[in-house]
């Protein structure tokens, strides 16, 4: 066991091995950043190639295209989110939904650690690209055009929040000049009790 731990720590792969191994007894582990975006230290130069793409709010309708490619939620729970208020801002190639990421005007909905929005706040959560437009760098374009929507209707303070262990996510907000505020650990155990605690700020 010992030696399994050494490995770990070696290859940075101790926490992944500590979450699997909590989740055997029904204890859930997670380790993230709360980050802040859209303070670039200049204006971002795109490739020429994003100039035919076409920033967008999608409407209610528009979670059917979406629904049978999103990682994380099914058609009722996508409109659900349009209903409470929530924004999905997009990018439009023609006529085809290019890639798109959700807005909270309310609060970060993130479970661990909600807190409200101020009236220029937003938190933006799933960010995806569907599987035709992958492979293209669209993803910190689009989150780009997205602050200038938000920054349209007065929000200029931008909330997100990425997971310790998700590298890619870690490496989509770097790109974004996005800053990594504060690290927290939680911990949910099978009874639902959550608990939340800040390990480090930066």
């Amino acid at each position: 066991m010992l030696s399994k731990i050494k490995e770990a720590l070696e290859h940075g792969l101790f926490l992944h091995m500590l979450e699997t191994k909590l989740k055997r007894f029904g204890i859930r582990l997670t380790i993230f950043y709360l980050v802040t975006e859209g303070d670039f230290a200049s204006p971002p130069e795109w490739p020429d190639q994003y100039a035919d793409y076409e920033p967008f709010i999608l409407s209610r309708e528009d979670m059917e295209t979406i629904a049978p490619d999103h990682p994380w939620d099914d058609l009722a729970g996508l409109r659900s989110r349009h209903d409470r208020g929530h924004i999905c801002v997009g990018l439009r190639h023609g006529d085809q939904i290019a890639a798109c990421t959700w807005v909270d005007l309310e609060q970060c909905n993130h479970a661990p650690l909600p807190f409200k929005m101020s009236d220029n706040e937003a938190y933006l959560y799933d960010a995806f690209t569907l599987p035709s437009f992958r492979g293209k760098g669209l993803a910190p374009y689009m989150r780009e055009q997205c602050y200038e929507q938000l920054r349209a209707m007065s929000r200029d303070k931008f909330y997100s929040v990425s997971s310790y262990l998700n590298k890619p996510s870690v490496r989509f907000k770097q790109k974004l000049n996005a800053r990594f505020e504060e690290l927290f650990v939680s911990v949910a155990t099978k009874t639902g009790k959550l608990h939340t605690v800040k390990l480090k700020s930066y």
